[in-house]
């Protein structure tokens, strides 16, 4: 009988779904090797996102779990779990997205973390070109009572330049109110730029201002740290296999300032992630 009711859910999900994908990645994290500039050593990262939708609406899953190893023996390393959910209305010309981040960590400060988002958008087709705006709004708490609110207006453009090329831009400013921070009020922004020519696709992208706290990948990603986030750059490579089977690779380099600590240092980021949709 239990075996039926399953079977009926998974029969119900495909035949109501128009698309679902999922995205296993991975990677590893490398911070600045002198003891002056960071207490960390490396992290690994890995998770899985999955999305199940038709034309108007979309369902986001994200699950990530990080290990973060400190130089000093003496320093118990860091474990974290983050949990995320987001669902997404589209319509003609607007669409709106709400959901939820939830963080579990052994960090006696930003640990039991809880961000609520939702965000409001429009878009713009003129021939085979299309433009997106709209802002996001975020809000995370932790159980040590320490909270943030952030704003993030963003744009983008596709251009399709031929039959082969194609073209992608991109700029986010993020705005956050931190009462519980050195500072009342933090601005960052990020922008790329994508090329795209048959089957492959090379973004290049760049970060300035300060962030702290922050929330990045439309609620997905959650900078839950205390250390300043600055300037920064990245490239990311792509392959699609099918239209339904993409490979991709990136490599990205953040400077930060981390509590307590007064020298700026930079760390590195490696990640691999394979989209499949059916």
């Amino acid at each position: 009988m239990i075996k039926l009711f399953l079977l009926s859910i998974i029969l119900s999900v495909y035949a109501y779904a128009e698309a679902i994908s999922i995205l296993p990645y991975g990677g590893n994290l490398s911070y600045d090797g002198d003891n002056n500039k960071s207490v960390k050593e490396r992290a690994s990262l890995y998770g899985v996102h999955i999305t199940k939708g038709t034309l108007e609406y979309l369902l986001e899953f994200d699950f990530l779990k990080t290990d973060i190893r400190h130089k000093d023996v003496n320093l118990e390393n860091l474990s974290q779990n983050d949990l995320s959910f987001a669902y997404g209305r589209y319509f003609k010309s607007y669409m709106y997205r709400g959901g939820f981040h939830y963080i579990s960590t052994n960090d006696p400060i930003l640990g039991g973390g809880f961000v609520g988002f939702v965000s409001l958008g429009g878009y713009k087709y003129l021939g085979y070109d299309k433009y997106t705006y709209g802002v996001e709004a975020y809000y995370s708490r932790y159980t040590s009572r320490v909270a943030v609110t952030q704003f993030t207006p963003y744009f983008t453009a596709y251009n399709a330049l031929s039959l082969y090329w194609g073209s992608g831009f991109s700029v986010k400013a993020n705005y956050q109110l931190t009462p519980d921070y050195v500072k009342e009020s933090y601005l960052s922004f990020d922008v790329s730029e994508t090329l795209y020519y048959k089957s492959i696709y090379l973004t290049l992208r760049g970060y300035g201002g300060e962030m702290v706290t922050g929330v990045k990948d439309s609620g997905f990603t959650v900078i839950n740290t205390q250390d300043l986030m600055k300037t920064g750059y990245g490239v990311k490579f792509g392959y699609h296999f099918t239209p339904a089977a993409i490979f991709s690779l990136s490599y990205d380099v953040n400077n930060y300032e981390e509590i307590d600590l007064i020298e700026e240092g930079s760390s590195s980021l490696v990640m691999a992630s394979f989209y499949y949709g059916f």
